[in-house]
C-alpha cells in the first residue's frame, strides 16, 4: 500500500493551464508582430492593450513549473542523477536542438565556425529566438530545486506569512526596476546595461511566482476547496484587475505619454497584482472542470486536455518558426479590406493550430517525440504502473484525503457539541 501511495495521482488541473498558457504566448507574439497592420494610433494602442492583458503568461508558466516539480519531488528521496537525466532529455536536449534550428533559420549563410560560436552563445543566453529565454529560467529553477524544496520544508507551516513577504518583495523589486533600470537611469554604466538586457531571464526576478506555485502544491487540496467555494469573488476580482490594468495602461499612454514599450512592460508593479488575479481565476476554472467527474472518476475530456498538455512544450518551441513563415508570405497576402482584428485572429489560429498539430504528430513518432520534450507514448505506458495499480493508488489517496477532511470536521463538531467524545470517534475512524 505504501508503494501505491508514493505514486501521487495526476493533477488534472495542470493540463488546461499548460496548453492555454502556451496558446496565450502565441497570441502575445502574433499581436506584437502584426501591429504594423494598424494604420492609426488608436488601433495600435488597442492591440497593445490586448498584449498587456496577456502578459500573465510568464507568471503562469513559472507558477505551473514550481507546482509540478514540488508536487512530484517534495517529501521524497531526491535522486539527483535520475533527476538530471530526465530533465536533460526532456528539456535541455530539445532546447539545444531548437536553438540550433533557429540560429540556422535566423542567420543563414554563416561560416561553419561562426555558426558554431553563435549557436553555443545563443544556447547559453537564450538568444536563438525571442521565446526561448523562458527555458533558461526553467533550467535555473531545476538547478536550485533541491534548495527550494529545503526552503519549503522550513516555511511550509507559515504559508501566508511567506507569501505576504514574497509578494511585497516582488512588488518592491518591480517598482525599483521599472523606475530605474527601465527608465535608463543607469544607462551610462556597462554592467547595468548588461543587467537590463538579461534581467528577464534571471530566476530570482520572479521569486514570488515560484514560491506561490510551490506552496500551492503543498496545500492544493485546501486551495482547491477554497477556489470552489469562492468562485464568484475570484471572477469579480479578475474582472476588476483587468479593468484596473487597462485604466493604468490608458493613463500611461494617453495622459503621461509614456513610450509603448515602457507602458507594456512585463516587469512593472501592477503586473504582480494582475498576474495573481489571473492565476487564481485560471486555477478556479481548472478546478471547476476537474471537479465534474465521469463514471470512471476522470474529468470530461481529460484525454484531449492531457494530449494538449503534453504538446504544450512543443507549441512553445515551434510556433516562432511558423509565425516567421506566415509574416513573410501569408499575412501580406491577406486582403487589406479585411478588418485588422480578423487578420490577426486568422494569423493566431494558423500559428497556434499549426504548432499544436506539429507537436502532437511529433509526440507519436519514436525518437522525434523528444524534440517536444516527451517520451513516445509506448515508452511512457511501459514505465507506468498497471491500470489496476494506478486506480488503487488514486483510490487510496482519495480515501486518505477524505479521512483527513472527515477527521477535521469531526474535531470541529466534537469541540462544540460533544467535548469528551472526540477521541472516541477519531479512534473509530482510524480503526
Amino acid at each position: 500500500m505504501r508503494e501505491q501511495l508514493s505514486r501521487r495521482p495526476h493533477i488534472y488541473e495542470l493540463d488546461p493551464l499548460r496548453i492555454c498558457t502556451a496558446l496565450g504566448v502565441v497570441a502575445v507574439h502574433v499581436l506584437s508582430f502584426t501591429a504594423f497592420l494598424n494604420h492609426s494610433d488608436i488601433g495600435t494602442q488597442l492591440q497593445d492593450a490586448v498584449v498587456v492583458a496577456l502578459h500573465f503568461t510568464r507568471a503562469v508558466f513559472m507558477f505551473v513549473t514550481a507546482f509540478a516539480l514540488v508536487y512530484v519531488y517534495y517529501g521524497k528521496p531526491f535522486a539527483l542523477k535520475q533527476y538530471w537525466i530526465k530533465r536533460g532529455i526532456g528539456v535541455v536536449l530539445p532546447y539545444s536542438i531548437w536553438s540550433i534550428v533557429y540560429v540556422w533559420v535566423n542567420t543563414p549563410g554563416q561560416p561553419p565556425l561562426t555558426f558554431i560560436k553563435t549557436a553555443i552563445f545563443d544556447i547559453l543566453t537564450g538568444n536563438a529566438s525571442y521565446q526561448l529565454y523562458y527555458i533558461l529560467l526553467t533550467l535555473q529553477f531545476y538547478i536550485i530545486l533541491p534548495l527550494f524544496l529545503l526552503f519549503l520544508k522550513y516555511v511550509a507551516h507559515h504559508p501566508w506569512r511567506v507569501l505576504a513577504v514574497s509578494f511585497v518583495i516582488q512588488v518592491v523589486c518591480f517598482y525599483v526596476d521599472y523606475h530605474t533600470l527601465q527608465k535608463g537611469t543607469f544607462s551610462s554604466s556597462g554592467i547595468w546595461q548588461f543587467i537590463e538586457m538579461y534581467q528577464n531571464r534571471f530566476v530570482l526576478v520572479y521569486q514570488f511566482y515560484f514560491i506561490l506555485g510551490g506552496l500551492t502544491a503543498l496545500y492544493f487540496s485546501r486551495v482547491r476547496s477554497f477556489l470552489l467555494r469562492h468562485g464568484r469573488v475570484i471572477v469579480c476580482g479578475f474582472l476588476l484587475a483587468v479593468a484596473v490594468l487597462w485604466l493604468h495602461f490608458v493613463l500611461q499612454v494617453r495622459v503621461y505619454q509614456e513610450p509603448m514599450d515602457y507602458a507594456s512592460s512585463v516587469l512593472q508593479p501592477i503586473m504582480v497584482f494582475y498576474s495573481l488575479a489571473v492565476i487564481l481565476c485560471a486555477c478556479w476554472l481548472a478546478s471547476r472542470w476537474a471537479s465534474h467527474l465521469d463514471q470512471e472518476g476522470h474529468p470530461k475530456g481529460y484525454r484531449i486536455w492531457h494530449v494538449l498538455s503534453d504538446a504544450s512544450f512543443g507549441v512553445y518551441l515551434i510556433h516562432a518558426l511558423i509565425l516567421t513563415v506566415l509574416l513573410r508570405w501569408v499575412v501580406p497576402a491577406m486582403p487589406a479590406v479585411w478588418p485588422v482584428a480578423i487578420r490577426v485572429f486568422l494569423t493566431w489560429s494558423m500559428v497556434a493550430g499549426g504548432a499544436t498539430l506539429m507537436s502532437v504528430i511529433l509526440l507519436h513518432i519514436p525518437v522525434l517525440s523528444h524534440l517536444v520534450g516527451r517520451a513516445h507514448p509506448a515508452q511512457r505506458k511501459a514505465a507506468q504502473p498497471a491500470k489496476g495499480d494506478k486506480y488503487l493508488a488514486s483510490a487510496a489517496y482519495r480515501v486518505m484525503m477524505g479521512k483527513a477532511l472527515v477527521r477535521k470536521a469531526l474535531k470541529h463538531l466534537c469541540s462544540r457539541e460533544h467535548g469528551n467524545k472526540e477521541k472516541k470517534i477519531e479512534g473509530q475512524l482510524n480503526g
